[in-house]
């Protein structure tokens, strides 16, 4: 064997042994402090890493601000499973409205929508693209309850399925809104009303 096989085959052998411990390290690091973690292993673009460090970081401190960071990582890889686990989770914990009025405050005026809102669509959306529509359907009008503010979950799922196609459901969710119609009034009226005519005619 040459001498540049030798050095060749060590170069290697000693590239590949720096992985397996930077491996070894990455999931160490992972499992005891992930709270650290979850944030490097985003930077990193390791996305599925980091939505299980702050899944793992929930669930020893069950603080939201772990589940929502799941939530919104899932959410911009369109992961929709961690959507529905993660956004479900962060929807029924104690302080999500507080959270989300804390979210509104740091992204300003000039969003559209509140971010309450904005979990709830990308909940329903994961659930619809799943193939759970009742429960798509169901969490939607969940968020508005008696109101209907602008740029609601209810608009976010009926785009969505609209695009499908996807008559069933739509009927499904014009049904429910036919429901609720009589108890709405003022601007939330307008706007259920200009939506209606919009998709329904």
């Amino acid at each position: 064997m040459s001498v540049d096989k030798v050095i060749l085959r060590a170069a290697l052998s000693t590239l590949a042994a720096i992985l397996v411990l930077f491996a070894f390290m990455i999931f160490s690091l992972a499992y005891i402090f992930p709270s650290t973690m979850m944030n490097i292993t985003y930077d990193l673009g390791m996305d599925g890493a980091s939505i299980s460090c702050a899944k793992r970081a929930y669930g020893r401190a069950d603080e939201v601000y772990y589940i929502g960071f799941a939530t919104e990582i899932a959410i911009l890889s369109e992961n929709f499973e961690e959507i529905d686990d993660c956004g479900s989770t962060l929807i029924e914990h104690d302080a999500f409205s507080a959270y989300c009025e804390d979210k509104n405050g740091e992204l300003g005026s000039g969003v559209n929508g509140s971010y309450e809102q904005y979990v709830y669509g990308q909940v329903s959306i994961a659930k619809y693209r799943l193939g759970k529509k009742t429960d798509a359907v169901e969490t939607a009008f969940e968020s508005v309850g008696s109101s209907f503010p602008k740029n609601n979950a209810v608009v976010a799922l009926i785009l969505t399925v609209n695009a499908e196609n996807d008559g069933e459901t739509l009927n499904r969710i014009q049904a429910k809104m036919n429901e609720m119609a009589d108890g709405l009034s003022g601007e939330d009226k307008t706007y259920f009303d200009e939506l209606k005519a919009v998709i329904w005619g």
